[in-house]
């Protein structure tokens, strides 16, 4: 049981919200028993849940005796975000209503986003998601955004655009963040499991999540490995297993021309989807380069997963999605190895969140802003 600490009326609120989302018609009892507090604090904020058109009472449970409990269920209607990823080819924007269905999804190609003129593309965007539909903007609550290039150069340009057009909230978040949230949102992580998101894109980054919230801001801390000591000589971890480090062994070992890498190293992240795509579908080189960099990402994530009791790895990116197996071997081998980073009985998993963990993460995170106020 997860005992919820003192907080606000909103907060309070916001936690049994997303009890009865993880768990659709439960009751105030079930509710007051997982969370560790008082029938009275369960049904005063049930009250106001409903009061907002939060939560609906469903029906009532089977009797065992007495009057039957209600049941409640989040209402379908009441709250959405859209969730936006930045990659250096596209905007991906997905819209997600508060129980985690997704409502929509645009796909929008760009440029260089730094200084790019997006107005207009934005709005038209916007609209076929219904962000800009007067009938449907009481119930919305704001974009999140990740950035998943790994730079962040006109990110804030962006989100200050969607501000000016739709006037709702808007919170940046990072790539592991948001990934997390969006594994987590989608019911693949127990909340009440400290459990370790790491995500492999331009950086590797890493983040902690308990009771489905990030334990530290989803701003601000980058949680990023790639300055970690991996080496014996202190060699920093970005050099030994990054996506650029992958493609430039594989270029070194003949795999350029096999896979069609691009020897000016131009390509990075579509290189090494190509290399871990090719490593997936057993090309025994482009396994053995794939595997040495996981064990290597795992070695520096069991330096954190022993010490703080994680229970629990999520993987994601694009290119664990290309090799899952490979990835959750490698994860799975070396935490196992390492005395208390992974206990047996605990697990690595590999996000399979469609249509991707991080904008569904970036959505989840504009929810959990607007129905979590900070304490």
């Amino acid at each position: 049981m997860s005992s919820i600490p003192a907080r606000s009326g909103a907060r309070t609120d916001a936690a049994i919200l997303d009890a009865i989302r993880r768990s659709p018609d439960t009751t105030r009892v079930a509710i007051a028993r997982e969370l560790g507090v008082t029938a009275a604090t369960v049904t005063n904020s049930v009250k106001r849940l409903i009061a907002d058109g939060l939560v609906l009472e469903s029906g009532r449970a089977r009797s065992t005796g007495g009057k039957p409990a209600s049941l409640l269920r989040v209402s379908t209607t009441s709250r959405w975000a859209i969730g936006c990823t930045v990659e250096s080819d596209r905007l991906s924007l997905v819209a997600m209503g508060v129980t985690g269905a997704l409502r929509g999804r645009v796909m929008l190609p760009l440029g260089a986003l730094d200084g790019a003129d997006l107005t207009e593309p934005l709005r038209a965007a916007l609209t076929e998601l219904g962000a800009l539909d007067p009938a449907q903007r009481p119930a919305f609550t704001g974009i999140g955004i990740a950035d998943l290039r790994g730079h962040g150069l006109g990110v804030e340009e962006l989100g200050a655009a969607v501000r000016d057009l739709t006037g709702a909230p808007v919170v940046i978040g990072t790539a592991a963040v948001c990934a997390g949230l969006g594994s987590a949102w989608v019911g693949e992580q127990d909340p009440e499991r400290p459990c370790l998101t790491v995500h492999l894109g331009p950086t590797i980054g890493v983040a902690l999540l308990r009771d489905g919230r990030p334990l530290l801001p989803a701003t601000g801390w980058p949680g990023e490995l790639d300055h970690v000591a991996a080496g014996p000589d202190g060699t920093p971890l970005h050099e030994i297993a990054s996506p650029a480090a992958d493609v430039r062994r594989a270029l070194d070992q003949g795999l350029g021309a096999e896979l069609g890498l691009d020897p000016a190293g131009e390509r990075v992240l579509s290189d090494h989807a190509r290399l871990t795509e090719a490593a997936g579908h057993g090309d025994e080189r482009a396994a053995a380069v794939v595997t040495a960099s996981a064990r290597a990402i795992a070695g520096a994530v069991a330096g954190i997963a022993g010490p703080l009791g994680i229970e629990r790895v999520v993987l994601s990116g694009t290119s664990v999605s290309m090799a899952p197996r490979i990835y959750r071997e490698a994860f799975a081998g070396v935490l196992r190895s390492r005395t208390g980073a992974l206990p047996p009985g605990h697990e690595v998993a590999v996000s399979t969140v469609q249509p991707h963990p991080c904008s569904v993460g970036a959505a989840a995170l504009a929810l959990t802003s607007a129905l979590s106020p900070a304490a």
